[in-house]
C-alpha cells in the first residue's frame, strides 16, 4: 500500500464525515452554498426525551387535588407570582433571566411523531417503528446550511452526546435528511460524570502510528498532486473527495476545535458547579463550544427516554430533576455573568408533557397509581437569551394542566421565535429528494411577548 494510502485508511469513514461538518478555510466552498445570513447569535437547545411533565417542572398544580397536583410542591422565584416545582431551587433563582411558555401544544402523543416534531419542525407519521418517520431536517442541520458556523473552523452544528442518531434510537430525528452530510452534527460522544476526569472527543485524536509532522507532510504531497491534477479536466466526484479529505487533514493539524471540547481548561471549581454528571458537564461544554463559534447545540438530555415516567415517576423525578436543574441554571448564571447571554439563546424542550391526573395508565386490568402518561395538548418550555425578554410567564393552563385558556402557543411558534433569533427566515424554501418545495416552517410565528 502506498503511504499515502497508509495515512489516509487511519481515518474512518465515520471520522470523515463528521469532518465534513466543519467549515474549513475555503475548501467548503463546493459542498456548502452561501448561507443566507451570519448572526452572531447560538442556541443551546436542552432536549429532555420521554416527555417531562410540565406538572412537575414549570407548571405545578399546587392548590390542585392531590391526583393532579402529585407528590412534589411548588416554590417561588426571583419573578414575583412566578411558581415552579420545589425540586428546581436553582432554577426558582434564576427565573429573572429565563421566560415560561406554560401553553404550547401539538396534539400527538405519539414518541416518535412527536419527537419529530420538536426536532425538526414537522410532525413525523404515525409508524409503528421510529425508522418510519425519518423525513426532515433538524434545526441543527437547518441552522448549519443557513447560518453556518460563527467561526471559521468550527462546526456549525454540535450534538451532546449526539443528535438523535445513535444506533439506539434508531432514527436521525436530528439529522441533516435531504441537506446532505455535510450537515449532519458533529457528535462529542460520553462525557465524564467526573469533574476530575480528562474528556477528548475520539475523532479528535490521531490514531496510532500518524503524527502531526507525517500528516502535514502528505497534505504537502497532496496538494503536489492536485496541482498536477489541475492542469487538465477535474472529474466532479473526485474533486469533492479531495476537498472532503483536505477538510479533515486540516481538522487535525489544528488545536482550535480539540481545544474548544477540552474541559480541563475549565477550573475545576467551576466544573463542579455545573455538577458531577453528564447533563451538567455537557452544559458547560455547550458554553465553551459557543464561545469557539458553534451556532446550534444540541444536549440530548435522556439516552433511553428518561423522561417517559409512566411508573415509579416520583423516586424517577428526584433524581432527574436536580441534575436538570443545576445544569440549566448553571449555565444560564454563568452566561450572564460573562455577558454571553443576550448573544446566546437557550431552551429547554420535551417531546410533549404528562397527563393531568397521575395513575391514568391502565396496562391489562390493573390501572398504575404512579406516573403520568403522554399528553401533547398543553405542555411548558423554558426559554431564554438571544436579545429576547426575561422575567415572562406566557400563556396559561387550566386549574388542572389540561389545556390552554390563556395565549395558546403551537409548538411552531416557539420554533419561529428561535429561527427570529438565530436570523432564519422561516420562508426559505429548500427542495427535498422528490424535487418537492419545503420551507424551513409550514406555520407558525414567533411569540410577540418575547421580542
Amino acid at each position: 500500500m502506498h503511504p499515502l494510502q497508509s495515512d489516509l485508511s487511519l481515518l474512518s469513514r465515520r471520522t470523515m464525515i463528521q469532518m465534513g461538518s466543519l467549515g474549513l478555510g475555503g475548501v467548503a466552498s463546493s459542498l456548502l452554498a452561501a448561507p443566507t445570513t451570519r448572526p452572531d447569535t447560538s442556541c443551546i437547545m436542552f432536549f429532555l426525551d420521554g416527555g417531562p411533565s410540565h406538572h412537575e417542572t414549570f407548571d405545578p398544580k399546587p392548590e390542585a387535588a392531590e391526583n393532579v397536583r402529585g407528590q412534589f410542591g411548588a416554590i417561588g422565584t426571583s419573578v414575583p407570582g412566578l411558581q415552579i416545582c420545589d425540586r428546581l431551587p436553582l432554577l426558582a433563582a434564576q427565573a429573572h433571566n429565563y421566560n415560561v411558555v406554560r401553553s404550547l401544544h401539538h396534539g400527538n402523543n405519539s414518541h416518535a411523531p412527536a419527537e419529530h416534531q420538536m426536532l425538526t419542525g414537522r410532525m413525523g407519521t404515525r409508524g409503528g417503528t421510529r425508522r418510519a418517520v425519518i423525513e426532515t431536517p433538524s434545526f441543527g442541520s437547518i441552522t448549519s446550511r443557513l447560518c453556518g458556523p460563527r467561526q471559521a473552523g468550527m462546526p456549525a452544528y454540535v450534538g451532546i452526546p449526539w443528535s438523535f442518531h445513535h444506533e439506539y434510537i434508531g432514527s436521525p430525528f436530528g439529522a441533516a435528511a435531504y441537506l446532505g452530510s455535510r450537515h449532519e452534527p458533529f457528535e462529542s460522544g460520553h462525557l465524564p460524570a467526573s469533574t476530575t476526569q480528562k474528556f477528548t472527543v475520539p475523532i479528535l485524536e490521531l490514531r496510532d502510528g500518524l503524527s502531526t509532522p507525517r500528516l502535514q507532510h502528505r497534505q504537502d504531497l497532496l496538494s503536489l498532486l492536485d496541482r498536477f491534477r489541475g492542469q487538465g479536466p477535474a472529474v466532479r466526484s473526485i474533486r469533492q473527495t479531495r476537498d472532503f479529505t483536505n477538510q479533515g487533514m486540516d481538522l487535525l493539524l489544528q488545536h482550535q476545535v480539540r481545544d474548544a471540547f477540552d474541559l480541563s481548561r475549565e477550573k475545576p471549581g467551576l466544573r463542579e458547579r455545573y455538577g458531577s454528571h453528564e447533563w451538567g458537564q455537557g452544559a458547560l461544554l455547550a458554553r465553551r463550544l459557543v464561545e469557539a463559534g458553534v451556532t446550534f447545540t444540541l444536549i440530548q438530555c435522556g439516552l433511553k427516554q428518561d423522561w417517559d415516567t409512566h411508573n415509579t415517576a416520583f423516586p424517577r423525578l428526584e433524581k432527574l430533576l436536580p441534575q436538570i436543574d443545576r445544569a440549566v441554571s448553571v449555565l444560564i448564571g454563568d452566561l450572564a455573568d460573562r455577558g454571553m447571554l443576550e448573544k446566546t439563546m437557550v431552551m429547554v424542550i420535551g417531546e410533549f408533557g404528562r397527563t393531568p391526573k397521575v395513575g391514568q395508565i391502565t396496562t391489562g386490568n390493573q390501572t398504575d397509581q404512579s406516573g403520568r402518561d403522554h399528553w401533547a395538548d398543553c405542555f411548558s418550555a423554558l426559554i431564554t437569551g438571544g436579545g429576547l425578554k426575561t422575567g415572562q410567564v406566557i400563556g396559561k393552563s387550566d386549574s388542572i394542566g389540561g389545556y390552554p385558556v390563556d395565549r395558546p402557543s403551537h409548538a411552531q411558534d416557539l420554533f419561529a421565535t428561535m429561527y427570529h433569533v438565530l436570523g432564519v427566515d422561516t420562508h426559505r424554501i429548500f427542495i427535498d429528494r422528490q424535487n418537492r418545495p419545503i420551507p424551513v416552517l409550514n406555520h407558525g410565528g414567533p411569540i410577540d411577548e418575547l421580542i
